[in-house]
């Protein structure tokens, strides 16, 4: 577990970590190291600014054929970190807002969060493996054909 003081310091932080586990349900297993590399600004006092990229490998299973897959994960990080003593106060609009302890800050659960976000919902080998089903199913769909052959 890595902690930062966000409340101390010199300002902009950076971060290069490569990280070798991550703990996160319904998500495939970590292939190679995940490359995490950041800049933390202050802008105030309990508001900041992380900018970055996260990028790395996951074997995961194909939801429609269920075969193994390689999901690429690579994504850049442009997120507000404010203290989670401001998420019931906060009126702001920003999309991209993460809280937590500034005083404590868990890199961890930073890292999971922007990980399971970026994450794809549907996990296939192949644009047209999901394609192939669905035209199965149209195929599948159609009772009665014959009989609307004779009306028509």
């Amino acid at each position: 577990m890595k902690i930062l003081n966000l409340n101390e310091g010199s300002f902009p932080i950076e971060l290069n970590i490569d990280i070798d586990k991550v703990d996160i349900p319904g998500i495939g297993c970590l292939q190679k190291t995940l490359k995490f590399e950041v800049s933390i600004t202050k802008i105030s006092k309990n508001l900041l600014k992380c900018d970055g990229s996260i990028k790395g490998k996951f074997i995961d299973v194909c939801q429609t054929c269920l075969k193994e897959t390689e999901v690429d994960i690579s994504n850049k990080i442009n997120v507000i970190l404010k203290d989670s003593s401001e998420i019931n106060l906060d009126s702001s609009s920003q999309d991209q807002t993460h809280y937590q302890d500034l005083e404590y800050f868990n890199i961890d659960n930073f890292v999971e969060e922007e990980i399971a976000l970026i994450y794809p919902d549907i996990v296939k080998c192949t644009d047209k493996c999901i394609e192939a089903n669905q035209i199965t199913e149209e195929k599948k769909n159609l009772p009665f054909k014959k009989i609307r052959d004779l009306i028509d």
